[in-house]
């Protein structure tokens, strides 16, 4: 596969704090071509399955608990290796240093935090001696002067070795074993490989106890197309069973317009406008219509009788709204649900926007036509607001005139 050859020509790999426990084989067959490998801070026992990455130059295994250098045969351009804290002690140093003595590339050697480095202060010399190729030990550059002492000391330093590995083999066998589900580590135990293993698995128990919190938390996936599929389903059966309500589960804005178009009633339901039309599913009814939309459920009560079979929907371009029209079994009866002018000029807007409204004509003039005089019209137009404002003042004069005189007839006479 693409990711499988992608994987295949990785240089360079970083596993640290993954809790891991071993190196497995699967990493050396498939990383081939690792340069560098960081694997610190992990509790891997044994440096294993690494024969297949011939062109590694630096690794990484600080923090683990490694006794013994090994598995680094085939590691022929080795530059750098840290073992920084690990539990090579002096039963396992002088083949660990022995096996180190082959590659001849290598360079950087950090050993410090070991049980050998501490408990013995031959260590540094001895290892001086021991790789002639090295230039560098735990971060100090190892010198000329350096060199030539820790040479000549070799043949006692080796000597020494021998007898303090055998007296640390001896401890460890006299050494009872350790039951590793009654350590402790917040006690004050001493630093064993056993105790890391410990100390990590409640590390481990503890991270997987946050995620599964976190995932708790977090919201969880959701396949809309199956849930409006199986609300569909749930709501047209209890339609069919007789069960109608007016709802709006989604609180939908909505409204009704019977003035649009005539003998029809239009329900425009407000429904965002990048919602996929897969998750709307319409029903109409000779008395009601039922939308269902991402799941949830609008039922509406029509104002008067429709032609269920007639009924007509589409989305807004411009808004993305649902407009259903449908036409009524009779347009005897008065509209209950006109469009306010704000409204209405609102939607021929939207209209024009999707491109639905209809053209307005426009009369080409004729040659014979007579042009427009304003100079004659206003005049025209001035008389006649004047003419109504002489009617007006008249009609008031009479009213007064009419209610003097009523009130002159009800007087009694002097």
């Amino acid at each position: 596969t693409p990711c499988a050859g992608v994987i295949s020509t990785l240089e360079e790999l970083t596993l640290h704090q993954e809790e891991l426990v071993g190196i497995s084989a699967i990493l050396g067959t498939t990383c081939r071509k690792l340069k560098i490998l960081y694997l610190q801070n992990n509790i891997i026992s044994k440096m294993e399955n690494l024969h297949h990455m011939k062109d590694l130059e630096y690794l990484n295994m600080a923090l683990n608990n490694v006794s013994k250098i090994e598995g680094l045969d085939k590691c022929e351009f080795l530059h750098k290796l840290d073992l920084t804290v690990n539990f090579v002690d002096l039963d396992e140093l002088e083949a660990s240093i022995a096996h180190l003595k082959d590659r001849e590339h290598l360079r950087d050697l950090y050993m410090m935090g070991n049980p050998a480095q501490n408990d013995w202060p031959g260590f540094k010399n001895y290892v001086i001696a021991t790789l002639p190729r090295l230039q560098y030990l735990d971060g100090e550059e190892i010198t000329r002067t350096m060199r030539l002492v820790a040479t000549q000391q070799l043949p006692k330093l080796a000597v020494e070795l021998r007898s303090l590995a055998a007296a640390k083999r001896d401890e460890k066998a006299a050494r009872a074993p350790v039951d590793v589900a009654s350590i402790d580590p917040d006690d004050k135990s001493p630093y064993t490989p056993e105790v890391r293993v410990k100390m990590y698995e409640e590390i481990a128990e503890e991270k997987a106890e946050k995620e599964a919190r976190e995932n708790r938390m977090k919201p969880r996936d959701r396949d809309h197309t199956q849930e409006q599929k199986d609300a569909i389903e749930r709501t047209r059966k209890r339609e069919e069973e007789g069960r109608i309500l007016q709802c709006n589960e989604g609180k939908w804005e909505f409204h009704f317009d019977e003035e649009s178009v005539k003998g029809s009633v239009i329900l425009e339901v407000h429904v965002p406008r990048h919602l996929d039309s897969s998750l709307i599913d319409l029903d109409v009814h000779p008395t009601y219509i039922s939308v269902i939309i991402k799941s949830k459920v609008l039922r509406l009560k029509l104002p008067s009788e429709v032609r269920a079979s007639d009924a007509k929907a589409k989305r807004s371009k411009a808004s993305g709204h649902l407009v259903i029209t449908c036409p009524k079994v009779s347009d005897t009866g008065m509209a209950m649900f006109l469009k306010p002018k704000a409204k209405a000029a609102a939607e021929a807007r939207l209209q024009r926007l999707d491109g639905n409204a209809a053209p307005t004509a426009i009369a080409a003039p004729h040659a014979t036509s007579k042009p427009i005089n304003n100079r004659d019209e206003q005049p025209t137009k001035s008389l006649k607001m004047a003419d109504m404002m002489i009617a007006d003042a008249a009609s008031r004069r009479k009213k007064q005139d009419d209610g003097m005189a009523a009130v002159a007839t009800t007087r009694k006479p002097a």
